[in-house]
């Protein structure tokens, strides 16, 4: 276990290094979860240069866990909510039942009042027990909701995970065969990215990626799709496009990132793409779809690199 005075140690320089990435001059003004993400990832990168076996990864992926189980937690909660339901609908019935057969029984004449009463009384709770119910739903409905939001976004650049990518591909290929829609494909991935890491740092990599995703959010279509593939690699679905107009956007997001820069600590990075694109063919499958793009993004890095192939 990690001593208290190493950890304070440790806490202490992630501060300062914190604090001088806030006040650098040359950087651009950031955003407060970029803020958030950069205090994590420091204090993370500083317990693994102390030697402890604690990544950022294995915290992620606690996280992750935490959601999962907040998932059942959900479920055993909706259903407990239905039985209380149930139970309170079902005793309310019984008790207003048992009230009115009083009031019947044992008299030739029914007192009309009171027989009301008890009537507007069973109404009126069963009315509230439904709007209970009906508000507890409500909010669960949107707990849920949040969590399955929370499960198809990847927490680093806030696109679309591949998780995601599974649910729309099916729905996209669905729509794609049964009424002839084009669907068009585009991989990218971030050229030498694991020099860049090694030069810069992986704080510097991840503030790449970030970049990355915002300019392709700004290059897309709101009913097209980006999604973070894996590590520094990108896939963009074109829902609805051909190759030509898919190509215009490509070219477009490639001199969108030339044309940027970054400046960390002083330091300017550059950063090119090696791009693959493809469009949809008869009896495709998202696996074909991404391995013809894949082909051609590998085409592409052979080529020289900052290319986009068209497959």
């Amino acid at each position: 276990m990690p001593s208290l005075e190493n950890i304070t140690d440790v806490v202490q320089k992630s501060c300062e290094e914190i604090k001088e990435s806030i006040d650098t001059k040359d950087t651009e003004a950031v955003d407060a979860a970029e803020v958030i993400r950069n205090v994590v990832e420091t204090f993370f990168g500083r317990l693994r240069k102390s030697g402890y076996s604690i990544y950022l990864d294995e915290y992620l992926e606690q996280e992750h866990e935490k959601k999962s189980k907040k998932c059942i937690d959900l479920a055993k909660e909706s259903i407990d909510s239905f039985k209380e339901s149930n139970t309170n609908l079902k005793n309310i019935t019984q008790n207003h039942t048992i009230e009115i057969e009083n009031i019947v029984e044992g008299s030739e004449e029914i007192d009309i009042p009171k027989f009301k009463n008890r009537i507007e009384a069973f109404q009126s709770d069963l009315m509230s027990e439904l709007h209970r119910a009906n508000e507890l739903i409500k909010s669960l409905e949107n707990e849920i909701e949040e969590l399955q939001k929370q499960s198809n976004i990847d927490p680093l650049t806030k696109l679309y995970n591949r998780k995601a990518l599974e649910i729309d591909a099916k729905e996209m290929l669905k729509h794609s065969k049964e009424r002839n829609l084009n669907i068009a494909a585009l991989m990218i991935d971030a050229d030498d990215f694991k020099k860049l890491n090694d030069t810069f740092g992986h704080l510097a990599g991840d503030k790449v990626l970030i970049l990355l995703a915002k300019l392709f959010k700004l290059s897309i279509r709101e009913y097209d799709r980006a999604y973070r593939y894996g590590g520094e690699e990108f896939l963009i679905i074109f829902n609805r496009a051909g190759k030509e107009e898919a190509k215009k956007v490509a070219e477009r997001i490639m001199n969108a990132v030339r044309n940027n820069k970054l400046i960390y600590k002083g330091k300017t990075i550059r950063i090119t793409l090696s791009m693959g694109l493809t469009s949809h063919q008869k009896g495709d499958t998202l696996e074909s779809l991404i391995e013809r793009a894949d082909a051609a993004v590998y085409q592409a890095k052979h080529d020289g690199k900052d290319k986009l192939v068209v497959r």
